[in-house]
């Protein structure tokens, strides 16, 4: 028998299940991050647009001043 392969079957994070449940947490983070990732990057449109419209109107004086 492989004096190597005893010591890592009785390791407990190299099962199969073990493994399994591994690979589809780090699926589940992918997916989650490309969805927050999005919705983050049309916020930071939106943020950029009003941004650029308020200087705009500042630039022009088109805003009432307070």
């Amino acid at each position: 028998m492989n004096t190597l392969a005893v010591p890592l079957q009785l390791v407990p994070e190299f099962s199969v299940p073990s493994i399994l449940s591994t690979l589809v947490i780090v699926i589940l983070a992918i997916v989650v991050a490309r969805v927050v990732l999005s919705i983050a990057l049309r916020v930071a449109v939106v943020a950029a647009v009003i941004a650029g419209l308020l200087w705009f109107f500042g630039l022009f004086q088109l805003l009432p001043s307070i």
